[in-house]
Parts: structure tokens; sequence; C-alpha cells
């Protein structure tokens, strides 16, 4: 692909680094970058309002995209890349095709369509519109494009030797709390090490957790992190350990990034979702299928050696496979 000279303004959330992963994708492929957080900022009050769908944060929202406008006045690009939109809305999206008539204007949907505000009515805004979410695809005939595994999860430390069994690192949400501490306390008394790491954005979203969430009778305030882990961090944690824990959001469909990440990582799985069994990469030997109501693990899982994917299929999930098509090349 040829993609010299090339330029793109991409709108994404600041999320564990994913942000970054996205832009080097195209950085990677010869384009001229120019990112923003697709939130005006990533404060818990500019979080809750947008998911609130509050109209009195809406002006916040077309005061910024008017300011990155101007800050590229001088720029013509050839793409504008929104990731997610839960920001950007119609007057917003308008705004951008005005300043840069030109541009391909493409949406990528990270979250289901349901949980996006005003989800289903954005995607006319766009010149090509994709989603995560298979079921979503299907549903409103978009082409379906998972998130790519990006280019530090490629750097594994070839080991036999493992500071830990299972890993999990993760936003404190819904019932995670739950399934990872039964799930290491199983572990542990079978003799394995496991490492976890509980994240929150705010200490009023533990509290609004801790009052509301039955499975948050799990953790107390001192398992909880307020600041989120490097990419490095959690490289070097995963490099370090055996399996990798994934517990994806009840109301999530489709899969997390987790699986695809450690595809190029070349670590086994447990997780609580059985809609990898639909993927090309899908074997029983690297992953484990956890009942989220009554988790149990074998633990003679973590005793088998990890089968590679075939190279092919590792393809189909790179950053490169990602910006062919997202593009439609």
């Amino acid at each position: 692909m040829s993609a010299k000279q090339k330029s793109i303004l991409i709108f994404c959330p600041t999320f564990f680094g994913y942000e970054n992963r996205m832009a080097d994708a195209f950085r990677d492929e010869g384009f001229d970058v120019s990112l923003y957080n697709e939130r005006p900022n990533s404060g818990f009050i500019c979080k809750a309002a947008l998911r609130l769908n509050l109209k009195l944060y809406k002006p916040v929202v077309t005061k910024y995209i008017k300011r990155v406008i101007e800050e590229n006045k001088d720029k013509q690009f050839d793409y504008i890349f929104v990731v997610k939109s839960e920001a950007i809305t119609e007057k917003e999206a308008a705004m951008l095709r005005e300043a840069y008539p030109n541009a391909k204007m493409i949406l990528y949907f990270w979250d289901s369509v349901a949980n996006i505000p005003d989800g289903e009515k954005k995607i006319a805004l766009y010149d090509r519109v994709l989603t995560f979410d298979p079921d979503d695809a299907e549903k409103y005939n978009l082409p379906f494009l998972p998130v790519p595994y990006g280019k530090e999860y490629t750097k594994v430390e070839e080991t036999s030797e493992f500071k830990y069994d299972v890993a999990f690192i993760g936003t404190a949400h819904s019932v995670r709390p739950r399934v990872v501490k039964q799930i290491k306390e199983q572990c542990e008394m079978n003799g394995k090490r496991c490492f976890t790491y509980f994240y929150s954005p705010h200490k009023l979203v533990y509290l609004f957790n801790k009052l509301t969430n039955k499975d948050y009778k799990y953790i107390s305030l001192k398992e909880i992190n307020f600041k989120s882990l490097s990419t490095k961090e959690v490289c070097d944690i995963y490099n370090s350990s055996r399996c990798v824990m994934d517990i994806e959001h009840p109301k999530q469909k489709g899969i997390t990034t987790r699986p695809i990440e450690m595809l190029s990582m070349k670590k086994k799985i447990l997780t609580t979702n059985s809609y990898v069994k639909r993927f090309d990469f899908y074997n029983e030997n690297n992953f484990y299928i956890l009942d989220r109501n009554d988790p149990k693990i074998d633990v003679s899982f973590f005793e088998t050696p990890y089968l590679p994917v075939d190279e092919e299929i590792l393809y189909s999930y790179s950053p490169k496979k990602f910006v062919e098509t997202l593009l439609g090349l």
C-alpha cells in the first residue's frame, strides 16, 4: 500500500494507550498523523457528561472541535478518522466536513452501537463506518474490524520460566472483581501465582460501585489503583505471565482486545467470553472458557504449552491490515 504524503486527522479516546496504537498504525504506513482526544479532556466530569448525554455539556464539545480546526487551519486532510464518537455529534461532524471538504470521513465503533449516545444516528454522518462488534456488523450491515494488536505486543520474551501463572489487568467494573478474585483464590490454592491490577478512573466511581455493585464486596479500596499502567508496564507483566485473564463487560458483544493482543505475545487466555470460539485463531489448547456465574478453573490448563497460530491468521489482526481494511483498500 502506498500512503506517502497522505494525511489523517484522528479523534480517539485516551484509553490505556490505544489512541497511540491507532496513530502508530497509520504512521507506520507513511501517513502524516494529527492525533486528538475524541473527548474535550479525559477528566471524570467530561466522561460522565458524555455518557449521560448531557445537553449542557455539548457547547464544550463544539468549542473543542473549533479549537482543533483552528489549530489545523493550514492543513488539508485526506482522511478524518473518528473512534467511538462518544463526543462528536452531528453538529461537530458537519463542522469538520465543512473545514476539510476533500477528506473522507471514517467512523470506527470500538463499542457496541447501543452504548454510544445516538450511535445509530451517527452512522449516516460518515462516508465509511466500521465496527468491532460482529452482531452490529450484521445488524447495521457494517464491515467488521477487530481492534488490532499494537506493535509493542510483538516484543515477546521467549522463556519457560514465568513469574506469574496468570495475570489480570483491567478496569474494576461489573462482575470483574468477583470473577477475578474467585479464580485467583482457586489458583493460589493450587500453588499458582497470580497478578491482579484493578483500575478505577476516580474515587467517586469506586464509591458509586461500592454502593451499587454487589460484586464489589470482593475487593477493598487498597486493591484499587487510580493510576493506569503504561503500555510498557502492561507488556512487561504479560511477558512475565504464562496466561492472561480476560473478563468482558456483561453488556459487551464481540470480543475484547485482549485475546487479539495476546496472539502476538503467544499467551494462553482465561476468558468469560465465548465469542472467541467464532474466530479463526481459537483453539481449545490456548483458551479456557469460564462460566462468569460460577467460575471454575482446571489448573492442568496451565501445564500445556501455547500453540502458535498460523502467520496468515496473525497478519489479519495486525496494525497494517487494520489500516488497509479501515480505508477500504
